[in-house]
């Protein structure tokens, strides 16, 4: 039997294996990472130690990412750099397995570039992926060249000087295409690598030694590696703010009062745990809030992008995971990230874990906003009403009154909305029964999160309700202030200021209401 791999294996591999260029970066850090965890198992690294470096040169349009872990041998690296889907790495330890994510930065530029020093050696070895003619190749139908062969046409090999306490991988992607300029937006990669990367939380996120506490005493641990940017510290970018607006004109519509963990756990096996914040659930978030949706992580590099897990499986709503910040660590070894990482093999553990995590979420979280706006909805309308009385309160106290007719319909709209929050108040009462009778810890807390917003507002109603008794008997009215008009010509401008009133803006009218006043009062 005579099994002839064209060409095209290849070009999958490259060309064909990612929709975001960005991705390059998630599969080279992975591997960086791999090696700075074997670095420090062998002793050449002390934790904390290693460290990896992307540099991003727009003027030379060349990229660079480089680690400190342990670099390839010489008599190791051409093998292993041009095997190609196999990869050595163990499945339940590494974070990257299959030896073929190391070829994706060859589909975005015009040569892909190893460069390695291992310790003990005085050698730097190079490797050579030509993609100009790899493309060259690809594009000409005429040319049969089986995938191993095409592989030893765009490879060279060189051997350069090291000092022997070097140790070091490098990849450099040479002369990026034009199409592919977003690989060196300083701003784009930066925030894709906050997302994705397995680095730290941001000093300035209040909950990071909570999130940090909870793993230590569970026994989770998060993978966390020093990523620099051009020299600046790639950090995960969460806080308590939530903003809306855009990135010009934005403003804090809500905030995290509180995280709530949990353990996605099925039959006694553990396939993950979680966190997410707890607010007041004003509204779904918007674009402008980076880290906002629950994400899902494997070894703390992101799976997917900011809404895998905002589908119908997850969310009894499509708009649901966007209410929420929060994180899925995913640690049972039996769920492995597909090869383009955009979620989990399928397989028997995969499907315990979705039964596991819907069972958090799927009617819960959905519950939770639901409620929330429920909660907020009657609080608002309560304060809407209080607000319209202490209006009319005001017209009353400083004579903004028509005449008697008016005072009397306004002494009836206040009793209107007494009644109302009175109503209103009720129903509150009964959604935090539904929330208590939940016997959820997170319900209470958004109740309190909610109430705590409106505490000062219904303070200063209970103050103004018991003045109602002494507004009725006042009975100032701006057609007893005309004392220059009988009672027949008095009546007649009450007409006319009712007209007016019923027939222009509130405001436009207490204008045209006032001047007239005045004239009829001095003139």
């Amino acid at each position: 039997m005579n099994i002839v791999i064209g060409k095209n294996v290849i070009e999958n591999l490259t060309t064909g294996m990612y929709e975001d260029p960005k991705i390059v970066f998630r599969e080279y850090i992975q591997n960086s990472a791999d090696q700075i965890d074997k670095a420090i198992e062998t002793g050449l690294l002390k934790q904390g130690e290693g460290y990896i470096d992307i540099n991003l040169d727009y003027q030379s349009r060349k990229i660079s990412i480089k680690d400190n872990a342990t670099g390839i041998s010489k008599e190791n690296f051409i093998k292993i750099l041009s095997d190609i889907a196999n990869s050595e790495k163990d499945r339940d330890k590494d974070k990257g397995f299959r030896g073929i994510g190391r070829l994706g930065g060859l589909a975005y530029c015009e040569k892909l570039i190893f460069k390695s020093s291992f310790y003990g050696e005085e050698t730097e070895s190079e490797m050579i992926w030509d993609g100009l003619k790899l493309k060259e190749i690809l594009n000409d139908n005429t040319n049969k060249i089986e995938a191993a062969e095409l592989i030893k046409e765009i490879i060279t090999t060189n051997l350069g000087i090291a000092h022997k306490d070097e140790h070091y991988f490098e990849v450099i992607l040479e002369r990026i295409y034009e199409e592919n300029n977003e690989l060196l937006d300083e701003k784009e990669v930066e925030q894709y690598l906050q997302a994705v990367a397995p680095v730290p939380y941001a000093s300035s996120f209040y909950f990071r030694s909570e999130i940090k506490k909870y793993a230590d005493k569970h026994n989770f641990k998060i993978d966390e590696y020093s990523i620099y940017l051009n020299g600046k510290e790639i950090l995960k970018p969460y806080r308590i703010d939530i903003y809306e607006g855009d990135i010009n004109n934005k403003k804090i519509c809500d905030k995290i009062k509180d995280l709530k963990f949990e353990i996605i756990e099925y039959d006694n096996t553990i396939y993950g745990w979680m966190w997410y914040g707890v607010s007041r659930f004003e509204k779904q978030m918007q674009s402008i809030n980076l880290m906002r949706g629950i994400r899902l992580r494997k070894e703390n590099i992101q799976i997917g992008n900011s809404n895998t897990l905002g589908n119908s499986k997850f969310f009894k709503e499509p708009r649901g995971n966007y209410y929420f910040i929060g994180e899925v660590f995913a640690t049972s070894n039996d769920l492995i990230p597909n090869a383009r990482r955009d979620y989990f093999n399928s397989n028997y553990a995969c499907e315990k874990f979705e039964y596991a995590l819907s069972a958090i979420t799927y009617e819960p979280l959905c519950k939770l906003y639901h409620y929330a706006n429920d909660f907020k909805n009657a609080l608002k309308k309560e304060i809407k009403n209080i607000e319209e009385i202490n209006k009319i309160k005001n017209d009353l106290r400083n004579g903004n009154v028509i005449d008697k007719e008016e005072h009397d319909i306004k002494i009836l709209t206040i009793e209107e909305n007494r009644k109302n929050i009175k109503k209103l108040r009720e129903e509150v009462e009964k959604i935090k029964n539904k929330i208590y009778k939940n016997n959820n810890d997170v319900f209470r807390r958004v109740a309190n999160a909610i109430q705590e917003k409106y505490s000062d507002d219904h303070k200063n109603i209970l103050k103004e309700n018991c003045e109602i008794d002494e507004i009725k008997k006042n009975k100032n009215y701006k057609t007893q202030e005309l004392s220059k008009l009988n009672k027949r010509e008095q009546k007649l401008i009450s007409k006319i200021y009712q007209i007016i009133q019923q027939n222009l803006p509130t405001e436009m009218a207490t204008d045209l209401i006032n001047t007239i006043q005045e004239q009829l009062k001095h003139g």
